[in-house]
C-alpha cells in the first residue's frame, strides 16, 4: 500500500452493486476503509496466485530432483562397479548386479558398457 497520499493513484472503478456491498461489509468487519479493503484484497490475490503456483510447481521440482539424484547415483555406482569390479564374463557381471539388486535400466547400461569394453579388447587379442 502507498505510504503517502502523493504515492497513490486515483482510480475510478465501476462495480456491480452486489460486489460493492460485499466489499463494504468486509471492510467493516476488518475495521478498514473500503479503499484499504480493496487494496488489501488485490495484494492478497497476488500472494494467493503465487501460493497456488508454488503448490503446483513444488512437487514437480521435488520429483525432478529425486529422479536426477537417482540417475546420478546409478551412473556413479555403474562407474564404480565397472572400475573396481572387473568381471571376466557377462555372467559374473550379472551375478554381481543381482547381488546389489540393481534396477533393470542399470543392468542394461552395465551390460552395454561391459560388451563395449569387451569389444574394444577384441582387436588387442588379435
Amino acid at each position: 500500500m502507498a505510504s503517502k497520499t502523493t504515492d497513490a493513484i486515483k482510480l475510478v472503478l465501476r462495480l456491480p452493486k452486489t460486489l460493492h456491498k460485499r466489499l463494504k461489509q468486509q471492510a467493516k468487519r476488518n475495521n478498514v476503509s473500503l479503499n484499504t479493503e480493496i487494496v488489501n484484497q488485490l495484494h492478497g490475490y497476488e500472494a494467493e496466485a503465487v501460493k497456488r503456483t508454488t503448490e503446483i510447481v513444488q512437487p514437480l521440482l521435488e520429483e525432478a530432483a529425486r529422479a536426477s539424484a537417482t540417475i546420478a547415483a546409478e551412473v556413479a555406482a555403474e562407474a564404480a562397479l565397472l572400475g573396481i569390479f572387473r568381471p571376466r564374463t557377462e555372467d559374473e557381471l550379472l551375478e554381481r548386479l543381482e547381488q546389489i539388486d540393481a534396477s533393470k535400466e542399470f543392468v542394461a547400461r552395465a551390460r552395454a558398457a561391459f560388451r563395449a569394453s569387451q569389444a574394444a579388447k577384441e582387436p588387442e587379442k588379435k
